[in-house]
This record gives C-alpha cells, structure tokens and sequence, in this order.
C-alpha cells in the first residue's frame, strides 16, 4: 500500500469520527434543549405568588381518576425547596408528620372548609396565614417526604374537617383553585380570615358563651345561625367582673379568660370539649372598666385590651400565652356603655366598637398600629344589657349580638358596611352575668 493511500484511508476514517462526533453532540444538545424547555422557571419568576405557584400549567396529578387521587399535585421544580404561598387565608389549626403525606400544615379557612399542605419542610406550625402568605417549602429528595412522594411537589386537598386530609374525606380542590385564579373572590370559601372570638366549637362561625346568674358557665353551639342545647363548661364565675372567650392558644378554637374579685387575671385553655386549669397571666385589672380579648396584632392568638379607671384604652400583645407592655391606643373611654374588640372589617386584625353614652354604636378601624376616625353604624343601643361581637355568621367579618332590655338575644348580621335587620334567637338572658 502506497503512502498515499495510507493518508487517504486515515483522512476518511477522521470524516467518519467527526460525522459521528456531530451527530452525538446535536443529540446532546437536542436533549439538552428539551431539558431546559421542560423545566420549570425559577421561584422568583414563573413561580412567585398565590397565581404564579397555583397556575393551572403546573398541575400534575389531579382528584379522582384511576388512581382515585386524594387532591391536586402542584409540580415545582426539584432542584430548589420552593416557598409555597397560602392558597387562602385562615388560621393554621394543625401542623405534623404523616408517614405518607411528609410534614403537613392545615389551614381552617372557614365554616367546614380546610385547605390542607403536603410534603413539606420548613412549616408554619401555628397562627394566622393571609392569603400569599408562606406555608412552608416544597421537599426535595433527601429530606423528610413521606412515603407517598413521588418527587418535588405540593400535595393541596380541602376538607370539611380538620383531619380529612388524612382520612380520606376530602373535596377536589380545583374549583377553588380556579376561583381564586379567575378573580372570582378572594378565594377565602366561607371566611377569607380567621375566626377569633366565641368560636368555642372551632368550625368558624362564633357560638355563644354566658354565665348565668348562678354563675354557671354555659356553652351555646352556633348550629347555623341559630343556638343549640347549652353545655355546662363550669362554675363559680359570679365573682368575676370580667369574662371573655378568644382564641389565646392560637390553635382555632376559643378560650376563656377572667378576671377574678381579687383582680388577677386568668386564662382558661381549651382543651378539646371543656376547660382546663386556668394560668394566671396578669394582675391589676380590678379597676378596669372594659376588659376584651381579641386578635389585634392579627397573628392569630388573641390578644387583651382594656378600658383602664381613667378611660385610656390600651391594648396588651399576646406574646405566647402571656402579655406584653401595654400600649396605649386611645382615650376617652370612660363613659361608653359596652365596649367590645372584633374584626368588624374582615381584614384579620381586630377593630374595637363601643357603644357610647347617649346609646350610638361606633366602629373604629384597626389602621395597623392603631384605631381610626370612628364611624357610626347604629343607635338605640343604651337600653341593652349586653352587647358582643363577633362572627356569628362565619363570613369572616365580625357581627353584633345583643341583650335587650327584656332579655332578648338578637343577631345583628353585618352586610358589609354596616348591621342588617336584626334576627332573634334567644330568650331569657336578662338575667346572664355575661355573655360572650
């Protein structure tokens, strides 16, 4: 074989390697290219907020089908832990491990309505959320996923129970997702903020609380707007000048607090169907005119306030099952008839109404760290005997519930604004220490 023919064999073989070469490296390429396309976008584009999380493009398993799937599967990307953003707001009512589902966080977002969260790290474990608001991360391989992962994503039921998500009694969440992405609503179902005043049952309609004359605390459940049998929770209230039920603890259902003859003030935890040994939590409320516990701050616990002997209005942070320094908020207060803390305007942080001297019902709006020009939004209030409010009809926006002076209960629904025509449902409270 000549040399030349050595050197055109050899060059032919190099053509071929780098034909070969080219076609390996354009499938490399190729794949590459698709690779990237599929992936998703990072967290703080594509992935940012409730509608960019929630996206329909990003669904993967849906309810139901053949696999009688138990919810929506939101896919993220599997490189990161990606935030996940309260689909609706509420307050978180239970937060765990399972050994399918990994860490998981519920959020009651209203009457019979919770959203559960699956497959998670680094939860929220207690409070309030607002819609947006973080609810943990997506998990990725190497951290606790449970064992029903199937790679990065976020596991979204909805329940008419707390524990549903974990039993099998769940609802297909898409409606909601859809409603909350079309615009249709805030996507807050039957309550966009948390219950915190009187919900002693923790469905997310506010029932009613009193203590009669013989000083027996008794429990009313909301049972849709109207009241069902009393439940005796307790005894030897008739000393106490002040009571009131909030949700201190946080964990969606209702509390008792009281301040006793001696002025110490007390803090009775719900315990699941009664109370449990009250903790003292302060002192030096003897003198208080008006003495109420609700969510001011808007983390989810209640908080107290409090009409001092001078008529200054103050308000004392809940800052974990104890209080903080007072901060006053206002003055003036002296001479109002009933004075009560509520979330009149749904935004999750309590307002303060009060009924004055001459009878007139006033709203004044909680502006963040403090109370706004008052608005009136009722009279003829002086003859009643006691005055609460909360949310009785479980839309997330706080009612008025009266005591006349014949002893008639009435519920004044709010309808946005201001109170509806009143509806009566109950009789015989003329006599009640307090009712709440």
């Amino acid at each position: 074989m000549t040399r030349a023919m050595k050197d055109q064999g050899a060059l032919s073989r190099w053509r071929i390697l780098r034909r070969r070469l080219a076609i390996v490296i354009g499938a490399i390429a190729i794949a590459a290219s698709a690779t990237l396309t599929a992936a998703p976008a990072s967290a703080s584009t594509t992935w940012a907020g409730v509608s960019g999380f929630y996206d329909t493009s990003h669904w993967g398993d849906q309810f139901g089908g053949s696999r009688n799937h138990q919810g929506i599967d939101i896919v993220v990307p599997g490189y990161s832990n990606t935030p996940v953003p309260a689909l609706r707001g509420g307050t978180i009512v239970a937060a765990g491990t399972s050994s399918c589902l990994g860490n998981y966080v519920i959020v009651k977002v209203g009457t019979s309505d919770f959203d559960g969260y699956s497959h998670l790290v680094n939860t929220r474990t207690s409070g309030s959320v607002r819609q947006g608001d973080s609810i943990g991360e997506t998990a990725r391989s190497g951290q606790v996923t449970g064992s029903c992962w199937s790679g990065s994503h976020l596991h979204l039921t909805n329940s008419s129970t707390a524990t549903g998500f974990n039993t099998g009694n769940v609802r297909d969440p898409a409606p909601i997702i859809r409603a909350v992405l079309s615009g249709a609503g805030s996507g807050s179902g039957s309550g966009s903020t948390p219950v915190n005043v009187s919900d002693f049952s923790g469905d997310g309609a506010a029932d009613v609380l009193g203590v009669n004359a013989a000083g027996e605390l008794y429990y009313y459940p909301n049972n849709g707007q109207t009241l069902s049998m009393p439940v005796r929770l307790g005894q030897g209230w008739a000393s106490f000048p002040h009571v009131m039920a909030a949700d201190f603890s946080g964990d969606g259902a209702a509390d008792v607090l009281g301040v006793n003859s001696a002025g110490d003030l007390y803090y009775y935890p719900h315990n699941g169907s009664a109370l449990s040994a009250p903790v003292k939590i302060g002192n030096g409320w003897g003198s208080f005119k008006h003495v109420m516990a609700a969510d001011f701050s808007g983390d989810g616990a209640a908080d107290v306030l409090g009409v001092d002997a001078a008529g200054d209005l103050y308000y004392y942070p809940n800052n974990g099952q104890t209080l903080s320094t007072p901060v006053k908020i206002g003055f003036g207060w002296g001479s109002f008839k009933h004075v009560m803390a509520a979330d009149f305007s749904g935004d999750g942080a309590a307002d303060v109404l009060g009924v004055d001297a001459a009878g007139d019902l006033y709203y004044y709006p909680h502006n963040g760290s403090g109370l706004s020009t008052r608005v009136k939004i009722g009279n003829g209030w002086g003859s009643f005997k006691q005055v609460i409010a909360s949310d009785f009809s479980g839309d997330g926006a706080a009612d008025v519930l009266g005591v006349d002076a014949a002893g008639d209960l009435y519920y004044y629904p709010h309808n946005g604004s201001g109170l509806s025509a009143p509806v009566k449902i109950g009789n015989g409270w003329g006599s009640f220490l307090h009712v709440m």
